[in-house]
């Protein structure tokens, strides 16, 4: 078995999420077993997990393992036909869309939230005594069952989360305690496991205790590190047959000297404080690889590919350029600094005065409301607000369809670890328009041919290659018949034998 070892799958997910559940998909389109495997306790994994791609099977929880819910199917639960609630004594009264409250004697006992996007289903009960401090709270899981309790101190404080089984018998018991005046998590205890209780002072210890488990059920695993957070719990498992850790970006911030530039602090344990406890260091780029051998050059370095076109995108008919949204400019990743966004803006402003109909579209959740206010006040200032569209984060269908009515893509990123958005977009036969960074640019735009690369930061120029391609239906469609050949190179079965020879 393959393990792919991360913290979880979020609602909103960067791209080593993303990287990770694409090789799940690869593996399992070719015959490979592998698992996406998350650390944090996460109620709405399944649904999180289906938006990505992942089913059930392909993605293995700790403590859901542990619950032993991991294969449980999902059953909508009403929050009127809880069995817990006796309707001929107890009264719940609705408060709306969001909320109901369990009344008894004139009295509110608790309030039911509902899940998020759903209509009345269960997400949480929050229970209170008699002077309306709350005392304790049942966690639903999006599948439809009770998943855990939270029991709090009379100052509202958290002090224990029981997680439960099917049974509603607690397997994991989590204490809390304020540590110099702040609330942390101290002891972790599993119950009753193979006939033993178990503590641990840190969750990273119960998961590397998790990962010895499925490892020693399972001769001859792999295990893949892909989140640097747990660089050192994976370092520390004894029963896998070989280690590896991948990289998605660049390891240092001085992007002028990836080989003598300060490490980022998360890579220290990786590259160097654990490195001998992996068997080899995965990168996406033959660059990347190159400037860390340099630096590390007695560490193994492989190649592997953060990403793959699925063979049922691949035989999908090629669109036309009339099959697209005229003028639809694409930027599509995350609202945050490093991706400079406000790049984008600043090219559109050039180019709607040649192609007045251009539109940019984003798509991706913004690091935080500020960011996302500037990149506004940026577009009214430029005097584009009428041309710059904040989407939403998408995946799946909204996601194919963003990138079928694109007429070109955009990246502004200070560096990227690879670019896994450009080749999705591809992959739909959008040209790339790019800035000329570390890593990946060069190895996934032919300038001239699938795109274009110009200078770092050079917005201007950006917007003149923007607007050549707007402007020529000819020009856009020998960039876009090339962009679809360049996706084909990341078909499965290559990808698949790089991956297996990496893993050797």
């Amino acid at each position: 078995m393959n393990y792919f070892v991360s913290e979880n799958v979020f609602t909103f997910n960067s791209g080593t999420e993303h990287a990770q559940a694409k090789r799940v998909q690869l593996f399992t389109e070719q015959g490979e077993s592998a698992q996406y495997v998350t650390r944090n306790y996460n109620r709405f994994l399944a649904r999180d997990a289906e938006s990505i791609g992942l089913h059930a099977e392909q993605v293995l929880n700790m403590y859901d393992f542990f619950q032993g819910v991991t294969d449980v199917p999902r059953e909508e639960v009403s929050l009127r036909l809880l069995p817990q609630i006796p309707l001929d004594e107890y009264h719940i009264e609705g408060h709306g869309p969001n909320y109901s409250t369990i009344n008894h004697a004139g009295r509110e006992l608790a309030r039911i939230n509902v899940m998020p996007a759903t209509v009345g289903l269960v997400n949480d009960i929050v229970y209170y005594d008699r002077y309306g401090n709350t005392t304790a709270r049942e966690n639903f899981d999006w599948r439809g069952f009770k998943s855990s309790v939270d029991y709090f101190h009379p100052d509202g404080n958290l002090a224990v989360q029981k997680m439960l089984n099917l049974a509603g018998e607690t397997v994991i018991e989590i204490s809390h305690m304020k540590v110099n005046g702040t609330l942390y998590p101290t002891m972790w205890k599993l119950l009753n496991y193979k006939g033993h209780d178990w503590r641990f002072n840190t969750e990273d210890q119960l998961f590397l205790f998790f990962l010895n488990e499925i490892t020693a059920e399972h001769p001859g695993s792999i295990l893949v590190s892909d989140r640097r957070s747990l660089d050192h719990v994976v370092a520390d498992v004894q029963f896998a047959a070989k280690k590896f850790a991948v990289l998605h970006d660049i390891h240092t911030p001085d992007i002028k000297n990836p080989i003598r530039g300060k490490l980022y602090d998360a890579y220290l344990n990786v590259l160097e404080r654990r490195v001998r406890d992996f068997d080899a260091i995965l990168v996406p780029t033959p660059e990347q690889q190159a400037d860390l051998q340099k630096r590390y050059p007695g560490v193994d370095f492989r190649v592997v590919p953060d990403t793959f076109v699925p063979q049922a995108q691949l035989a999908a008919s090629r669109l036309r350029l009339p099959d697209r949204q005229a003028g639809n400019i694409l930027f599509m990743g995350r609202l945050s600094p490093e991706k400079r966004p406000d790049q984008a803006i600043r090219a559109l402003a050039r180019v709607v005065k040649s192609v007045p109909s251009a539109t940019l579209t984003f798509h991706g959740y913004p690091a935080n409301a500020e960011i996302l206010n500037e990149l506004k006040a940026l577009a009214n200032q430029l005097g584009v607000t009428n041309s710059v569209i904040f989407g939403d984060y998408i995946t799946g269908d909204a996601l194919a369809a963003a990138y079928q009515r694109a007429q070109v893509i955009v990246q502004t990123s200070v560096a990227e670890g690879f670019g896994m958005n450009l080749v999705e977009a591809m992959s739909y036969g959008v040209p790339v328009v790019s800035y000329d960074i570390t890593y990946g640019t060069r190895e996934l735009i032919h300038d001239g041919v699938n795109g274009y690369v110009v200078a770092n930061g050079a917005h201007g120029e950006m917007a003149d290659r923007i607007v050549s391609i707007l402007s020529d239906d000819g020009v856009w469609a020998d960039l876009s018949a090339a962009a679809y050949d360049k996706a084909v190179t990341f078909n499965g079965q290559a990808m698949m034998a790089a991956w297996q020879q990496a893993l050797q």
